[in-house]
């Protein structure tokens, strides 16, 4: 049952956290307001059925009229975590402060998914974390790298060109139904020139959730690396990089922690560090060069991540990551986990009481069910009806994701927290007088 307590306290609780609430829609007329109360009042309150989410809604500036289920693409940004942005390019042009690399966003990032901070390097996206890796194995012709059927292109396109370019082999297994058909479907996958796994931790195509763990324990078991696309997971569900015992990791922090669009963060484990080969290096590679010695020479490369953070950066949107990963503690990550499982749970089912109409695709096993949730539409007279009902739905100010990738034609819709269940409910009955009306 859904608790109201205190709503006057509760939203002077909102209001407080971070640097405060901006009262404009746009950034730069916002005005704000910095009040007495503490935001712990109402992170002490409990389950994700007692929070206030109606409430926390109002430090997002996503127009009201708008109903968005798009956060697999883009998270929306909350108010302080633009406002640090903004902040922070305002003080470096009114004191000409160059940003200097510094650990703090490695730090708390590295508390959150159970890394040093020497394993974490930051980029700019998933796609550049993905390349270090590919390009950092050593590979030779002939050797198979596995990836699945539901790669987004910033997850495969770097090994399908090392495949031209080296000769190595891509192979793809079909996702299953259930964890355990996935793995077997690996496993099947799997000979003896298979060097490495290549893997979403949530693929962007349907949201089913991998078997990551249990993948990464297979490999090690093989003696294969393994390489894990981990765009969706970070700010949606908990996990832990060497619980996983995953060799690399890449992901962002501007799709579920809702941090600043180009920010994300590459993992290497410490054991794979030495032997990954690194191509681009400039400031913060090595920590030594003399162009005047004969002949010039450079000290060695960091045996850490943040050899990849190299050269000049954009310093606001690393503090901007950061307040969005304090934020994102606040509120409390099993809190938000609940939250948005919850409202894919209601999705789904209220997708399939239609019954044979759709076609369900993401698992309805807990385990692999997540934040997102991709289906097809069936038995309707509409040419084209998946990607006609997410334009239907874009001109009824509702953002849904038609995924055209790979032929798989079908419908994804993603539910953050800031979602509600109305806009559920008005969702499914917008689907049903398009497509069956």
């Amino acid at each position: 049952m859904h608790v109201q307590i205190h709503i006057s306290m509760k939203r002077k609780s909102f209001l407080a956290l971070g640097t405060g609430l901006f009262t404009a829609a746009s950034l730069k007329s916002a005005n704000e307001k910095i009040l007495d109360a503490q935001f712990n009042d109402v992170t002490s309150a409990g389950s994700y059925q007692e929070f206030d989410w109606k409430t926390l809604r109002t430090l997002f500036p996503l127009n009201n009229d708008r109903i968005f289920l798009n956060n697999g693409t883009m998270g929306i940004t909350p108010y302080p975590v633009l406002k640090a942005v903004q902040n922070s390019f305002e003080k470096i042009a009114e004191t000409a402060e160059y940003p200097h690399h510094s650990d703090t966003l490695e730090k708390i990032l590295g508390e959150i998914i159970g890394a040093d901070a020497k394993e974490i390097g930051i980029t700019k996206n998933v796609s550049e974390g993905i390349n270090h890796i590919c390009w950092g194995l050593d590979l030779k012709r002939g050797d198979e790298v596995i990836l699945t059927e539901h790669e987004h292109v910033g997850g495969c396109l770097a090994w399908l060109h090392r495949a031209k370019i080296d000769g190595i082999v891509i192979k793809t297994f079909p996702l299953g139904k259930t964890a355990d058909e996935t793995l077997n479907h690996l496993n099947a996958a799997i000979t003896k020139k298979t060097r490495a796994i290549a893997v979403p931790h949530i693929p962007c195509t349907i949201g089913q959730i991998l078997p990551v763990k249990e993948i990464c324990d297979l490999a090690r078991s093989k003696n294969i690396i393994s390489c894990i696309d981990g765009a969706h997971p970070l700010g949606m569900i908990q996990f832990n990089v060497k619980d996983i015992g995953c060799d690399y990791y890449a992901g962002c922090f501007h799709k579920w922690a809702l941090g600043p669009i180009g920010s994300g963060w590459l993992y290497i484990s410490q054991q794979r560090m030495k032997e990954t080969k690194i191509f681009h290096v400039a400031a913060y590679s090595a920590n030594e060069f003399n162009m005047r010695s004969n002949p010039p020479s450079m000290g060695p490369i960091l045996d850490q991540a943040s050899r990849y953070s190299y050269g000049t950066f954009c310093g606001p949107l690393h503090i901007g990551a950061t307040k969005a990963l304090e934020f994102y503690q606040k509120i409390g990550p099993s809190r938000i986990e609940a939250r948005v499982k919850f409202l894919a749970s209601k999705l789904q089912n209220s997708l399939l009481e239609l019954g044979d109409k759709i076609e369900m695709l993401t698992p309805t096993e807990e385990r692999s069910r997540g934040a997102q949730i991709g289906f097809r539409i069936k038995q309707s007279k509409k040419d084209n009806p998946n990607i006609g009902f997410v334009n239907h739905a874009r001109s009824n100010q509702m953002i849904l994701r038609h995924v055209a990738e790979n032929g798989l034609d079908n419908i994804r819709i993603s539910t953050h927290y800031y979602n509600t269940e109305e806009e559920i409910e008005q969702c499914v009955s917008l689907l049903k007088t398009y497509a069956f009306g």
